[in-house]
């Protein structure tokens, strides 16, 4: 027999352990799974692990999107001791013991393990008949004698017309909104900012900002009070859908979402002034960023200031009836930005690899790399490098 552990390196609740010692170790969101994870981003059958006399191997059911083994997406590979599987947001370190046990023991564990599936697949876990049967006798109490607060969960009422003062989440004093609320507006220009104050946050990555069914970013962390400043965030153009409705969302990924406070307010969507098109100061900027960029290896933020030169300059060529610079400045953009988000990838790769055999040091090296070379601290990219370095400190 095969012992498999799952240790979690990364994500939500990272030191965790998980031991089995049996054949079959499915894992996914439901309550039939061996390994639940409670996670938007895992499905609800996301995978299995078999384990044989001599190897073990990885068979994904519903998570193609969301899982990676040693960084490559996979879909059927065996797993060898100490490789490194993402599931979702969370990153563990697989470990393998050989238990020496009889044949017949072997055997008898195999009939057990059939037995307990076919017994699971005919009847429903008797915990949660008994948690359904509790959720509805308290919804009902609820209904016929808790307090009338004269409000209604807005997934029921649909999006709300931008702007809005009031306050929308969970358990936060505002309107009822414990899964995600939507707001809609009209895009009547090339270039929008989303403002809004978010507050009793407890972790990264809890809520997701959506326009139009696509993430642009997460609502940062703000413990147990609300922010002091708002948030500013500039909606990319391509998500938006011009002359046309728009849905901003945030939702709240937690499964079930009734665990957490969240909260948000004062949210608003405001068009934003572009100059007029001058071709000549587009150019002035595209040039400064190739020169930026030719530099790179010289300072560590060189890669970055070229793409915020090209983020300057594409300014200047929005309004522009000729699309040839503009082409060119988002084209040379977006080269940049892939050149730099593969940089970010491969620290935090290395970063996880160091901390799997504990060598700190090691990982803290290479989350510094990241701090230094995007600098912007409301950068995303930025945020998750500081939170996993704040952990890493916070150990020692």
């Amino acid at each position: 027999m095969i012992a498999v552990e799952f240790l979690v390196v990364d994500g939500p609740n990272v030191g965790a352990r998980h031991g089995f010692r049996t054949r079959e170790i499915r894992v996914g969101r439901d309550f039939s799974n061996d390994l639940i994870l409670n996670h938007i981003e895992v499905s609800p059958r996301h995978l299995k692990v078999v384990t044989g006399k001599e190897e073990v191997f990885l068979e994904i059911l519903e998570g193609n999107r969301n899982t990676k083994l040693n960084g490559l997406p996979v879909s059927h590979e065996p797993l060898h001791n100490g490789d490194e599987l993402q599931v979702g947001p969370y990153v563990f370190h697989i470990s393998l013991t050989r238990e020496e046990t009889g044949e017949a023991e072997e055997d008898l564990e195999a009939g057990r393990e059939s037995d307990r599936r076919s017994r699971a697949a005919r009847r429903p876990p008797l915990f949660l008949v008994v948690a359904l049967l509790g959720i509805g006798a308290a919804y009902a109490f609820l209904r016929l004698w808790g307090p009338k607060t004269g409000e209604e969960d807005l997934v029921t009422v649909g999006p709300l017309p931008l702007p809005v003062e009031g306050i929308y989440g969970y358990q936060v004093g505002g309107t009822n909104a414990s899964d995600k609320v939507e707001f809609s507006f009209t895009a009547e220009g090339p270039k929008h900012r989303l403002l809004y104050r978010p507050g009793f946050i407890g972790e990264a990555q809890l809520v997701e900002v959506l326009v139009n069914g696509h993430k642009i970013d997460a609502v940062p962390v703000t413990v147990d009070r609300w922010a002091d400043e708002l948030v500013s965030l500039e909606i990319p153009q391509d998500v938006l859908n011009q002359g046309g409705t728009n849905i901003l969302c945030f939702d709240n990924v937690k499964a079930p979402p009734e665990k957490v406070r969240w909260g948000i307010r004062e949210v608003s969507v405001q068009q934003v002034a572009v100059p007029k098109c001058d071709v000549g100061v587009a150019t002035k900027y595209l040039r400064l960023a190739e020169e930026k960029y030719q530099e790179r290896k010289i300072n560590d933020t060189n890669l970055y200031d070229a793409i915020e030169h090209l983020k300057q300059g594409e300014e200047f060529v929005i309004a522009c009836e000729d699309p040839g610079v503009r082409n060119l400045v988002m084209e040379t953009k977006a080269r940049y930005e892939e050149e730099l988000n593969q940089m970010y990838e491969d620290y935090m790769f290395n970063a996880r690899k160091f901390l799997k055999i504990k060598d700190t040091d090691a990982a803290r090296f290479e989350l510094e790399q990241v701090l230094r070379r995007i600098p912007a601290e409301d950068d995303p990219r930025h945020r998750r490098a500081k939170d996993l370095l704040e952990k890493i400190q916070r150990k020692k």
